[in-house]
């Protein structure tokens, strides 16, 4: 026969989910039979737990039946926190039952009753009371009573069976947003927002409730950092409806691309929300989101039950779920006598945008308009454009051409658009595709342009790695076309073969080609004369010339009338060549006028030069004074940009927002990097993102997640300098330390340390083998001994004092954990006067407090009490909070030591004072 006990404990080990309260269920039932006496309650006590954590408040209703009658029959079956729990359980039964239209009004208010009777009789708070007749009072639409139930929730205190005052602010404050008073709900959150939450669902659930205020108060910079902290830390929680909230925020604030990353990532809610009224409130939030969108075409994948995913598009999508939250909201006025919910969704399915609110990431920049005019009259525009060196804007009117429009031109120009798309929008077939375009430029008569293209064609094959190959192609190139070619053409093919050749050193031969070439310039197409003398510049700064470059470049970028392309090529220069000369602040206002002139002319070199000049800030540690142009950076890239770069502008993004200590926006602009990183990125760009994600994740207390990206890197790392793979195992070790997973912790900061030695750096080696002990201070603490032993064989150099304290702080603490209080005592008073000449007082207040420990454990609490008084001289008004407790906790078990008043003693009076305030 099966254990119910071993049942009911494996039970209870199993992830939150349908699988686990089943197993429960099972448990219940055996538990029944077994004759155990208080085995059954706490398996139905658990059932209840499970439901509030499935957020199934449908599911409560037996469970809490049995526990009932088990409390009429005997209720010692129920201890006294056994008790606590069910008394505090019975405030989810109205919730549950006011969620589902099924289950009457007058259900609803009969449970509630039973609330208020049970509270009374235990003599506890009425606010939880209030709290649901207000808000069924606000379900059903009668705002006068619901007004009237506010006001006595909010006058009523709170005590132990109160919902935790983050919680209790959330209800109040979603209470006022309803009726409209913004201010007041803003006014209301405030005090809360600023204190700390114990509670899983906060402060996610009083920022998600504030959205709406926010946005109709313009309060844009609050409203953005509301929606990215909520959200970040409750999107594992889509079952207590914060997502639908969310998703309405990205519709009216012009942020529908965030706003369907997210829909996508919680379809599963179409289907599968926990209750009628959480189904029909993301009906509704994710219609308004559809309804913004530019086109119903957008192909979505929705999980359906059972497993299997349906396809279909937006549109289609939109239409189910504006029926079903429509039907939904019929079926739950039905049941409660009023239009209120039909009218509730109305307002949101046709919600009107709000004030627009920039987020982290943000949205593509707006796309270029394509040129309008005849087709054929355009055709030759683009021609016309790259034959007079404009390529700026004949990409724009290349790009503009309808894709079937060869038919409908003459043959000549019909073939040589059709060479120039392929240069252009070069596709990876572009080197098997281009000779066949080449053959029939020859066919249509355009040798000239046969020749043009057959350098390119051996440029293409140069740049896909055979040199060699790329410039006999371009050599038989130059035969076509000082045969069949224009003075541009010849031009144009000797400017590439120099290139080519340079590339191969042949710097010689290239010179000779560029004086040809400028003397054809000069002599039969002056408009050429410019192209040349940049190729010249180019050629002298690929010899290392760069005084000579830069004469030219001059001579250029002073001439009146320049044309774009070559004023285009004129600016990448210079700023090359300050980069190589080393002068940053060339480089970057070059770049600057770089930036500057190509907004007016859109195509694949604005993402590449906006990124161009964000790495360069990035390199240069000034991504935080450049923040406004990262964000622009990344909304071009978002637009004319290729997935690559998007990722590499978001991580440059990161960094402006590091710089500032804006950790959430960061971590956005990351995920956001590493969800564009296309699968055959190169590993380093794919471990800096996860690194940094990693290391943010871990700040923002987002332990789990940081582990997450720690070990996805181990792999990528493997073949990697020691030092690389060190720092992925010590942000391993930190994770799971933060998780209070010590042994595993243990294992990778000791690996780390190793590591570190392997790279022959001590310092780095020294702090991973102190994190090594901590891990295992507790619980191994002959073995942490060893691992500061192992610590202090790498102390040394300027850090020695500090690394010294370090070790010595740690080790005295060690030594506590083996009761060796005079060793542990020693410790800390060296480390506390190395401490004391650093100048960092609060770190000597921690070591006095921890000397005094030791001497109440050596049963000297006079002399503690004196460390603990001392210890008072060094608190300043920035001393944190927790080590004026530690003084206060020493100070008072000193006192009591004695038999000395804690409560009269000036001291601790002043400290709890302090604490307090």
């Amino acid at each position: 026969m099966t254990d119910p006990l071993r049942l009911f404990t494996e039970a209870l080990d199993m992830p939150t989910g349908m699988a686990k309260h089943e197993a429960l269920e099972r448990a219940a039932r055996a538990a029944d039979t077994s004759g155990d006496k208080h085995l059954p309650a706490a398996c139905r006590l658990a059932l209840i737990e499970s439901c509030y954590y499935l957020n199934r408040y449908d599911l409560i209703l037996a469970p809490i039946a049995w526990c009932h009658n088990a409390e009429k029959r005997d209720p010692s079956v129920f201890s006294d926190s056994d008790m606590r729990s069910l008394n505090w359980a019975h405030k989810w039964i109205p919730v549950g039952l006011r969620r589902d239209p099924r289950f009457t009004l007058a259900q609803i208010d009969s449970v509630t009753d039973s609330l208020e009777t049970r509270y009374k009789r235990f003599g506890f708070s009425l606010q939880p009371v209030w709290g649901q007749r207000a808000l069924t009072a606000a379900h059903v639409g009668d705002f006068e009573l619901a007004d009237e139930h506010f006001a006595r929730f909010i006058g009523t205190e709170r005590d132990d069976m109160s919902d935790c005052a983050g919680c209790v602010v959330e209800e109040q404050v979603e209470h006022l947003v309803m009726r409209g008073r913004y201010e007041e709900a803003l006014r209301h959150a405030e005090p809360a927002l600023a204190g700390r939450f114990t509670c899983s669902t906060q402060p996610q659930g009083v920022l998600t409730a504030l959205l709406p205020a926010l946005t109709a108060l313009g309060e844009v910079e609050r409203a953005r950092d509301a929606h990215l902290v909520a959200y970040r830390q409750s999107r594992e929680q889509a079952s207590q409806g914060y997502v639908g909230l969310h998703l309405e925020f990205c519709a009216v604030t012009g942020n529908v691309p965030r706003g369907m990353e997210l829909l996508r990532r919680h379809l599963d809610q179409v289907h599968h929300a926990t209750s009628p009224i959480g189904t029909m409130n993301f009906a509704a939030s994710a219609a308004l989101l559809l309804s913004r969108l530019d086109s119903d075409r957008v192909e979505l994948a929705v999980p359906m039950p059972g497993g299997e995913v349906s396809r279909t598009t937006a549109g289609q999508l939109r239409s189910y779920l504006t029926s079903r939250a429509q039907e939904l909201a019929l079926e739950f006025d039905a049941r409660n006598g009023s239009s209120r919910q039909s009218s509730r969704i109305r307002s949101i399915l046709e919600a009107a945008d709000a004030v627009h609110v920039p987020l982290a990431v943000p949205n593509p920049a707006a796309s270029p308009p394509l040129v309008t005019a005849d087709p054929v009259e355009l055709a030759y525009q683009a021609h016309l454009a790259y034959e007079e060196n404009d390529f700026l804007t004949g990409h724009r009117l290349l790009k503009s051409l309808p894709a079937d429009l060869d038919p409908l031109l003459p043959s000549k120009l019909a073939a040589q658009l059709a060479a120039r798309r392929l240069v252009v929008f070069p596709g990876p077939d572009v080197l098997s595709l281009l000779p066949l375009g080449i053959d029939r430029l020859a066919a249509v008569g355009d040798l000239d342009q046969a020749a043009r293209f057959h350098a390119r064609f051996g440029m293409l094959q140069a740049e896909a790695g055979d040199l060699d190959g790329g410039i006999a192609i371009v050599e038989q190139a130059l035969v076509q076309a000082e045969a069949h070619s224009s003075s541009v053409g010849r031009i144009l093919v000797r400017l590439i073969l120099c290139e080519l050749l340079d590339n191969r050193h042949e710097h010689t031969r290239s010179s000779e080609l560029l004086d040809e070439a400028l003397e054809l310039a000069r002599e039969t197409a002056s408009e050429r004369v410019m192209s040349v003398l940049l190729e010249q510049a180019d050629h002298e700064a690929r010899q290392g010339n760069l005084d000579d470059a830069d004469k030219i470049m001059d001579q250029v970028l002073t001439t009146p009338g320049l044309c774009p392309g070559d004023r285009f090529h004129a600016l990448r220069a210079r700023m090359a060549i300050a980069e190589v000369r080393g002068d940053v602040d060339l480089a970057l206002q070059t770049s600057s006028e770089l930036v500057e002139f190509v907004r007016n002319y859109p195509g694949p070199w604005r993402p590449d030069v906006l990124l161009h000049r964000a790495s360069m800030v990035d390199n240069l540690d000034r991504a935080g004074a450049h923040l406004r142009d990262l964000v622009d950076t990344v909304a071009v890239c978002r637009t004319e940009g290729t997935p690559l770069e998007t990722a590499h502008a978001c991580y440059v993004l990161s960094s402006g927002y590091l710089a500032h200590g804006r950790l959430v926006e960061a971590a956005e602009a990351l995920e956001e990097a590493l969800r564009l990183l296309p699968v055959e990125a190169e590993e380093d760009a794919t471990l800096r993102i996860r690194f940094r994600l990693g290391s943010v994740c871990a700040e923002l207390g987002e332990h789990a997640e940081g582990r997450r990206h720690f070990q996805a890197m181990l792999d990528l790392v493997a073949d990697a300098p020691s030092a690389s793979q060190a720092m992925v195992w010590a942000g391993l070790g930190s994770t799971n330390h933060a998780l209070d997973s010590f042994e595993e912790a243990e294992r990778c900061h000791r690996r780390s340390a190793e590591l570190w030695e392997e790279a022959e750096l001590p310092v780095e080696a020294c702090r991973a083998w102190i994190k090594t002990a901590a891990a295992i201070a507790d619980s191994s603490p002959d073995v942490a001994l060893e691992a500061l032993e192992r610590a202090s064989t790498h102390i040394g150099g300027e850090l020695a004092d500090r690394l010294t304290a370090e070790m010595l702080e740690l080790r005295g603490y060690t030594y506590t954990q083996l009761s060796r209080h005079s060793e542990s005592l020693a410790d800390n008073l060296r480390a506390a006067s190395i401490v004391r000449d650093l100048g960092e007082p609060d770190w000597e207040i921690f070591l006095m407090v921890r000397a005094a420990r030791n001497h109440m454990g050596l049963d000297a609490p006079a002399v503690a009490e004196q460390l603990a008084r001392d210890s008072v001289a060094l608190i300043s008004e920035d001393t944190p909070p927790s080590i004026i407790a530690r003084v206060l906790d020493v100070l008072t078990r000193a006192l009591d030591a004695q038999s000395k008043p804690v409560s009269s003693d000036p001291t601790a009076r002043t400290l709890t004072a302090r604490l307090r305030g």
